[in-house]
């Protein structure tokens, strides 16, 4: 019986894995501003966002102040539009423009009752110096959010019972081994299971085999990865060919692999491999149409993984709530609160089951300030529980207090 061992593998820095033509380049290097350039600029922009509360305004000054960054930044930016990961860097630097815009003023606030727009123009101080700064910053940044944890879980069948695969769950497997020593060969961590003491590793192998995403996911998250990739690996006897008086026996294996984001149990990969080889010796056929298999495959496993995680990192933020203890009725005492946060930008309830909100949120600032602002909410009182890179996973501490009980914003 063979074992399917399980570890976490933790990609390092691209750096190490220049070989793929997958991988990602290192972070882009900001060019400090040149000694006769100026480091602050004063700029005066106009902007306007729909709606005619303080959330409107602070909106309409956001992007006032977006638009100022752009303006005395131009001939930065433009540097580094060829530079890898452009777009996400882009978009996460001039998410917050804290740190870089050193003062501001609101000249002006007007709102056009017919248009439902409120209109702001604002005289900003720009630092060229910290801008560079903070790109560097964020672009470090996002070359690690490239490389994710990751746990290897792959079962595999060289015997058939019923035209069905007999799965070993034993030790080490083939395909298990031979992707490990891929990573490996590639100078990537492999961090020992004991990390994650109480996960069972026939309970993640069960899962595979029983194709629960969501159990896989949970087991992954216990093991504090990002994704784990699991794998179901068959090899058998597929005919004996004749030629030229030489008899030689074919043998075929398939690889089914999935990579599933362990936070949201999101499916990032999905993919198909298969091998056929030819051996004029019958025994251990199935094992070394397995290794055959494994060899063409691991580059293309890593390749789609990247890929995914890449994109993943690429596309505008959408925060999972997971809120436990939350009925209908809090859902719309707490949808009416959290509307008149600023910074949010869309709300939408996907569903309640058994008191478990499940809840999308697309939030212009980082994870930890919407944590903040949910906690700090006057009718709905929330404790987190957990954060990770794209989930906020909270509780009902008590009851809400009634509308009269709450401040105002």
């Amino acid at each position: 019986m063979h074992d399917t061992g399980i570890r976490i593998a933790h990609w390092k820095s691209a750096a190490v894995l220049v070989s793929l033509a997958w991988v990602l380049c290192p972070p882009a290097t900001a060019q400090a501003p040149r000694p006769d350039s100026p480091v602050d600029r004063w700029v005066t922009v106009s902007e306007a966002a729909a709606g005619l509360d303080l959330k409107a305004k602070d909106e309409a000054v956001a992007q006032a102040l977006r638009k100022a960054v752009k303006q005395v930044c131009g001939t930065f930016i433009q540097a580094q539009t060829k530079t890898e990961n452009y777009q996400a860097i882009y978009d996460k630097v001039l998410e917050d423009t804290t740190g870089y815009v050193i003062e501001h003023k609101v000249l002006k606030v007007r709102k056009d009752q017919d248009a439902g727009l409120t209109f702001v123009r604002v005289r900003a101080r720009v630092s060229t110096r910290k801008f560079s700064h903070k790109w560097s910053n964020i672009a470090h940044t996002v070359n690690q959010a490239n490389n994710p944890r990751v746990v290897i879980a792959i079962v595999e069948a060289i015997r058939w019972v019923d035209g069905r695969p007999r799965w070993m769950l034993g030790g080490p497997g083939t395909v298990q081994s031979k992707v490990e020593d891929f990573f490996l060969s590639k100078n990537i961590v492999l961090m020992d299971r004991k990390m994650a003491k109480k996960v069972s590793k026939r309970d993640i192998m069960l899962a595979n085999i029983k194709d629960d995403t969501k159990a896989i996911a949970v087991i992954g998250a216990q093991f504090k990865a990002d994704v784990v990739v699991t794998g179901r690996a068959t090899s058998r006897y597929s005919r004996t060919l004749v030629v030229a008086e030489t008899t030689m026996y074919q043998f075929v294996a398939t690889l089914n692999i999935r990579a599933i984001q362990t936070d949201s149990a999101r499916i990032l990969v999905s993919k198909n491999y298969n091998a056929t080889i030819t051996t004029l010796h019958r025994g251990a056929g199935e094992l070394k149409a397995l290794a055959k298999l494994t060899e063409d495959s691991a580059p293309k496993i890593l390749e789609a993984i990247a890929g995914a995680w890449r994109r993943r990192a690429n596309v505008s933020r959408t925060v999972q709530l997971n809120i436990d203890g939350m009925d209908f009725t809090t859902w719309k005492r707490f949808k009416a609160e959290l509307d008149k946060v600023r910074g949010l930008q869309a709300l939408r309830l996907r569903e309640i089951t058994d008191a478990v909100a499940n809840i999308d949120v697309e939030y212009r600032y980082t994870n930890e300030n919407l944590a903040e602002r949910l906690t700090e909410l006057k009718v709905t009182s929330l404790e987190v529980k957990e954060i990770t890179a794209n989930r906020i996973r909270l509780k009902v501490a008590k009851k809400p207090r009634v509308e009269s009980e709450a401040i105002g914003p």
